[in-house]
């Protein structure tokens, strides 16, 4: 009887609680709040823009060189002899100008040369002289053998005349006949002589001329002394001291013409499009040179032009060598600090062919496969463009764009063609 009693005791404490847990859910649920929906919207991400306009470009081409004379001459001697005398500035890095005497070789031994050369001219032409009197002496004695002969020839005659009538013996005859071949002969040895001296006369002439010949030889080396400078410039290099004996052929120095200098540059093929070059018609691309890897100095530049393209390609870079003429400072507000040196490494800047209606865009703003980001009503475009040519921070660009255009100029994550855009211009 009493465990019926706590067994009902129980089984009503728990209806009691199911009970109680069942209202209060109840009462939950009739009481309950529906929650709002919301539609989620994906950000539109802000840009910045830049306005493109086309403008008219130069095409420039760069490269580097290395300052080289464009006249650059070995001072050799043609004479041998001593050094008496050098210019003052007759040394490395030292200046002279046009017709200063640079060498003196000892000229004694030269002014003797020429002075027997004169000697012998001298004495060949006392030879032709007495030559000249000695053919006319031959000649008027020419004459006189020719008269004796027919004086001769008249006596023989006449002793003949009297010998066919018995007036004259026979040893008057001959001796008559005798005396016609002594004249004769006498003659003949005359003409002989008379006829030997035209190459006797040619002969001294030879000489003669042969000895005006050494008197100009003689001149010459005594000139060849003296070294003289062709024009205003500097040594390079220098190799000789006064007293020292030089020989022919011998490098006394290296000198180069002042102002005159060239840049040699290799340009690769695909730039050589840019540059024009008619050497015929007298067309020499302009271009500016500087000292390259020297910042301090970047307001110092000089001013050149293409010379000449040289007939070959570089078998090694496939490029070809350009011939730049630096033409001289240029006139700026920084006066230069210095001369421009052979061997300086400089950096060359040539200006090209002239494009109009080119627009330049910032090189990283290029996408793969020549595309560029633009902002359009708010939206964004994915534009092909044409690259005409891409330098070392800027692509310059041709076709595929207008004027007004605006190149979105910051990243657009997860970019699809028309997505809504935040615009904002560069500096907002």
């Amino acid at each position: 009887m009493k465990t019926a009693a706590v067994f009902m005791f129980r089984l009503v404490r728990v209806a009691l609680v199911l009970a109680v847990a069942w209202a209060g859910a109840f009462w939950l649920y009739e009481n309950r709040t529906t929650p709002e929906k919301e539609t989620k919207q994906d950000p539109v991400p802000m840009v910045r823009v830049m306005p493109l306009s086309p403008e008219s470009k130069v095409m420039t081409v760069t490269a580097f060189g290395t300052v080289a004379p464009r006249r650059q001459v070995r001072i050799s001697p043609e004479v041998p002899g001593r050094i008496n005398t050098l210019h003052p500035g007759f040394a490395a890095g030292g200046a002279f100008e046009k017709n200063d005497l640079l060498v003196g070789i000892d000229p004694e031994p030269f002014r003797l040369d020429l002075q027997a050369a004169q000697v012998r001219i001298s004495q060949a032409q006392a030879d032709i002289r007495s030559l000249e009197q000695e053919i006319k002496n031959l000649e008027k004695d020419k004459d006189l053998y020719q008269a004796a002969l027919a004086l001769a020839q008249k006596e023989l005659g006449r002793v003949k005349n009297l010998s066919a009538r018995d007036f004259a013996s026979q040893n008057t005859l001959d001796r008559a006949e005798q005396q016609v071949v002594s004249a004769r002969i006498q003659r003949q040895a005359v003409i002989s002589r008379l006829a030997m001296t035209t190459p006797l006369m040619a002969q001294k002439q030879a000489v003669l001329a042969m000895a005006r010949v050494d008197v100009q030889k003689a001149d010459l080396s005594l000139q060849k002394t003296q070294i003289r400078a062709d024009f205003d410039g500097f040594v390079l290099v220098r190799s000789a001291l006064v007293g020292e004996y030089v020989t022919p052929g011998q490098v006394l120095a290296v000198i180069y013409e002042k102002g005159a200098l060239d840049v040699e540059v290799k340009i690769p093929m695909e730039e050589m499009q840019w540059i024009r070059m008619d050497s015929a018609g007298g067309i020499q691309p302009e271009a500016r040179v500087t000292l390259a890897n020297m910042d301090t100095m970047a307001d110092q530049a000089w001013a050149a032009a293409v010379a000449r393209e040289h007939a070959a390609v570089d078998e090694q870079t496939r490029t070809l060598p350009l011939t730049l003429e630096i033409k001289g400072p240029l006139e700026n507000d920084h006066p230069p600090g210095m001369d421009l040196k052979p061997g300086s490494f400089v950096k060359c800047r040539i200006f090209g062919r002239q494009k109009g209606q080119v627009f330049t865009v910032p090189r990283h703003l290029l996408k793969p496969g020549g595309q560029l980001f633009l902002a359009t009503d708010g939206h964004l475009e994915i534009r092909p463009v044409r690259v005409l040519r891409k330098v070392a921070d800027a692509v310059y660009i041709d076709a595929g764009l207008d004027p007004g255009d605006q190149v979105i100029t910051t990243p657009v994550p997860g970019a699809v063609e028309g997505m809504a855009l935040d615009i904002r211009a560069d500096g907002e």
